[in-house]
């Protein structure tokens, strides 16, 4: 009962309903983490499934100045013990027939110099552009780290992609 009560959460979730296309990329779960006041960063994940016959990347992200000051594709990597950030030179590698999810621990987006918190419940605009099929504007809702991880975990995507395609 209660695995059905969060199974029926996660799908009531705004993210967990997100769904775009933009030629054979099919987009899904695009949600922004919320933050606290005074954070400098925040991250964003989501889903992409490229249905085509031919590969494409993720090459840039944007969202208003006023929301943050730069967006950067990142990715987590362990170096000597440590685990940390690392922008991905180049874009995202979106093989044909494959899906790449950006999610906590894994590939992301990394928003910097917020112009302050992003607050659970809201909304705001990102723009994805790729190499082939060109841009897409995505309203990305903001959800706390354990409504996102519920999300991704649902959808089988915890792990999946997580250190995969880049460069």
């Amino acid at each position: 009962m209660i695995r059905l009560l969060a199974a029926l959460a996660v799908l009531a979730t705004p993210a967990a309903a997100e769904m775009a296309t933009l030629g054979d990329l099919r987009i899904a779960t695009p949600v922004l983490r919320a933050t606290p006041p005074a954070a400098p960063v925040a991250g964003g994940f989501l889903r992409i499934t490229n249905t085509g016959a031919a590969g494409d990347t993720l090459v840039a992200a944007a969202i208003a100045p006023e929301v943050a000051g730069r967006v950067e594709l990142h990715a987590m990597e362990m170096n000597d013990g440590v685990m940390s950030m690392i922008e991905v030179e180049g874009g995202i590698e979106l093989p044909a027939g494959e899906t790449v999810t950006l999610m906590p621990g894994g590939l992301h987006l990394m928003l910097f110099d917020l112009g302050g918190p992003l607050v659970a419940g809201d909304r705001h605009a990102v723009t994805l552009t790729f190499a082939e099929a060109g841009e897409i504007t995505l309203a990305m809702p903001v959800a706390g780290l354990g409504e996102i991880r519920a999300i991704f975990e649902e959808a089988g995507g915890m792990g999946h992609g997580a250190s995969g395609h880049g460069n």
